[in-house]
């Protein structure tokens, strides 16, 4: 219904911005996520996920992995842009999809090599938006 009143508004207005930024090209992404998430096996997980990079994380058992998971969640990285980010995330529950994707870049493929999947959990839980299909594929 959303979708059919969007474009209704897109025709009568004109000119708009086109997906992927628009927001219909939005819509269309979150669909294709909510489908993903029910058709691929193990969607939340590295491990027996057709659809995700097989990489080898460090783990929990690290405390050097810990404390960079501690500080990327605390908004203690030492990068005041990603500071910012989960300051913000932690207290307002919400932040902007393109500054989730830059705190999630940094923690995956920045300076902390982080499994997303710890990513992800810290998503589900600060996140008053929280959304399965969404913050699983937003990480990886």
């Amino acid at each position: 219904l959303f979708y059919h009143e969007l474009k209704d508004i897109y025709k009568q207005e004109g000119k708009h911005t086109q997906p992927p930024v628009s927001l219909e090209g939005q819509m269309l992404w979150r669909e294709f996520y909510y489908t993903c998430s029910v058709t691929c096996p193990n969607y939340d997980k590295m491990e027996d996920n057709p659809i995700c990079r097989q990489i080898p994380w460090g783990s929990l058992d690290d405390p050097v992995y810990r404390e960079r998971l501690s500080a990327w969640k605390e908004a203690r990285t030492g990068f005041p842009f990603i500071d910012a980010i989960m300051t913000q995330l932690r207290l307002e529950g919400h932040v902007h999809h393109l500054a989730r994707h830059s705190v999630a870049c940094f923690l995956t493929r920045g300076d902390f090599w982080i499994s997303w999947e710890h990513g992800a959990k810290v998503f589900d839980e600060l996140l008053i938006d929280a959304d399965y299909a969404v913050n699983h594929i937003q990480l990886p």
